[in-house]
């Protein structure tokens, strides 16, 4: 090959290379909370025996899920906050997270906590969001300074139904700069205010995600949670 020849075949190839755009590279997960994992994934594990928080073949084609058990007579049987690299994970004020999860219950009846944004320590808030289920509705609500319980959101939701949650959540002090969006089986949801963004204090102290089962009131009840394809990251397609 002449050297003429050879110049004209790399400039080729350096169009070429400008014709066909790079690939961009997919930044990485900030929480894979794959129960391959195991319960490693998670901060802290508040769960007494008898209770459980296992990884679980499921019969319905989720694989490898997590299994809360909560038995009649314990409380709770939660997770708290989540891992990234074997470090417990530090979320921070005014920052944007989508969690995102597949929650299938065993019982939809009577009034339990299935997830909660919880505040540590000394808060002002001691769960600014908090979801519930209570006789066939999940239910979301917003909580004040003064401890008051705005429901923002509910939908019917049936035992040993799977339904998938994406939920944002934008960390402020402030009322007027937090705010929460909510996509469940991937359909935006409109809250009690009319809006598809509620505006809302959603950080305190310090703040974690808990999910499980958590039942104050009425200890004497069994339930289990399992859950399914938990994701933390700063977009909601990142976690849908």
């Amino acid at each position: 090959m002449s050297a003429r020849t050879r110049r004209a075949a790399a400039l080729l190839t350096g169009l070429l290379c400008l014709a066909v755009p790079a690939t961009p590279a997919h930044a990485a997960t900030l929480w894979d909370g794959d129960a391959a994992g195991g319960t490693g994934v998670f901060g802290s594990v508040e769960c007494e025996a008898p209770g459980s928080l296992v990884t679980a073949a499921n019969q319905d084609g989720h694989g490898t899920i997590f299994r809360y058990t909560k038995p009649s007579g314990l409380i709770r049987c939660e997770s708290r906050g989540i891992a990234v690299g074997g470090t417990r994970y530090a979320f921070a004020p005014d920052a944007t997270y989508w969690l995102g999860w597949e929650s299938q219950l065993s019982t939809v009846t009577g009034d339990f906590v299935v997830w909660q944004w919880k505040s540590y320590p000394n808060a002002q808030q001691n769960y600014p969001l908090i979801m519930t289920v209570k006789n066939g509705s999940t239910r979301l609500f917003h909580v004040d300074t003064a401890a008051t319980w705005h429901l923002i959101w509910s939908a019917p939701v049936a035992a040993g139904q799977w339904r998938r949650y994406a939920l944002g959540i934008h960390t402020s002090a402030s009322a007027a700069a937090g705010w929460v969006e909510l996509y469940a089986d991937g359909v935006p949801q409109t809250f009690a205010d009319g809006s598809t963004r509620y505006a809302a204090r959603t950080w305190d102290s310090a703040n974690e995600p808990k999910w499980g089962v958590y039942d104050r009131d009425t200890p004497e009840s069994d339930a289990v949670h399992r859950i399914d394809g938990l994701r933390v990251d700063t977009a909601y397609p990142d976690v849908d």
